[in-house]
């Protein structure tokens, strides 16, 4: 008996390839679908990690803000000046070591920050120490060589009082400040209200120190890769000028607000400059915003964009801790 063999009709080859193309065009969504997820997530993951070590490194300048040196007495006698003029980086008798500065703020080494944003200006004393020995005319002379160099800001403090100067000269254990670059004085004592060679002399007790002054500004601006985006920036000290350094792409705000020891209360900048407090500041909560431009059309919820840390400023309060919000 022969048997008959059938097999499948057009109709239904196209009907089994059809739905054959849906399986695999599902299949294919859904693959494309996590590859899109997974970019994102990586794309957030690394903007989140470099972030994170940005606002490590504004954290640490804002804990150092306000230290002087030695006990941190409050009187600091500065002889910085240029044409009689005392520059923004190292007017430290405004802000006693930090300064919040509420929008529009102006031009920071050259560069104008973002219309709306705010920007923060830290000083403190940093770095190595020398003790110093003895102090004739205008020549410091300390245990070991120097920690700072000819040209670079420093700080000289006992338990006192302590003094900015800019270094003249800096050979073996020994260094020097002439009326010369930035000095505006030959002494280095505290008078009020200050005006170019008018500091009297002083002298150093035993356990003065020599250190290095920093002076630190944090701002955002246009990038200098892309101006369609903005960046987060660092301005530090070099030698006796700052200078701008990118820290981070894609931050479209800055803001601050400051946290006053008396008080207990958060206050913005311009309401600590209208009650001349910043020396009663003891902690600034700083909240950074991504830009859209770099989270690659990632739609994420506006709480991740904003990333909120609060830091106190461990010469005023005893603290050292940081806590940052996601």
């Amino acid at each position: 008996m022969k048997i008959k063999q059938q097999g499948f009709s057009l109709v239904e080859l196209m009907i089994a390839m059809v739905l054959g193309l849906l399986v695999i065009g599902g299949v294919i969504g859904v693959f494309i679908a996590n590859q899109a997820t997974s970019r994102a997530n990586m794309t957030l993951s690394e903007l989140q990690n470099t972030a994170r070590l940005s606002f490590q490194l504004m954290s640490q300048d804002i804990r150092n803000a306000g230290f002087i040196g030695c006990n941190n007495s409050p009187w600091v006698g500065n002889s910085i000046a240029i044409a009689g003029v005392r520059p923004a980086w190292a007017d430290w008798a405004t802000g006693s070591g930090i300064l919040g500065l509420a929008a529009p703020v102006a031009a920071i080494n050259g560069v104008t920050p973002t219309n709306g944003t705010q920007a923060l200006r830290l000083m403190f004393a940093a770095g190595n120490s020398n003790s110093i020995n003895n102090y004739v005319g205008s020549t410091l002379s300390l245990n070991t060589n120097s920690v700072v160099a000819a040209g670079q800001v420093a700080v000289a403090c006992d338990e006192t009082m302590s003094s900015i100067f800019q270094v003249t000269t800096a050979v073996a254990d020994e260094v020097t400040h002439n009326v010369s670059g930035l000095n505006a004085d030959a002494d280095l004592g505290f008078i009020s209200p200050w005006a170019p060679g008018t500091s009297p002399p002083r002298n150093f007790s035993n356990n003065a120190m020599l250190m290095r002054f920093e002076s630190i500004a944090w701002f955002v601006a246009p990038s200098r890769d892309d101006t369609t985006v903005n960046s987060l920036y660092r301005a530090s000290l070099i030698g006796d000028t700052q200078v701008n350094e990118e820290v981070l792409f894609g931050v479209s705000d800055l803001q601050f607000v400051y946290l006053n020891g008396d008080t207990l209360n958060f206050e913005t900048a311009a309401a600590v400059n209208a009650s001349n407090t910043w020396g009663r500041i003891i902690a600034a909560n700083v909240t950074v915003t991504l830009d859209d431009a770099v989270l690659q059309g990632i739609n994420i919820p506006d709480n991740v964009k904003n990333i909120s840390f609060l830091v106190s400023l461990r010469n005023r309060l005893g603290g050292d801790g940081v806590r940052v919000l996601f």
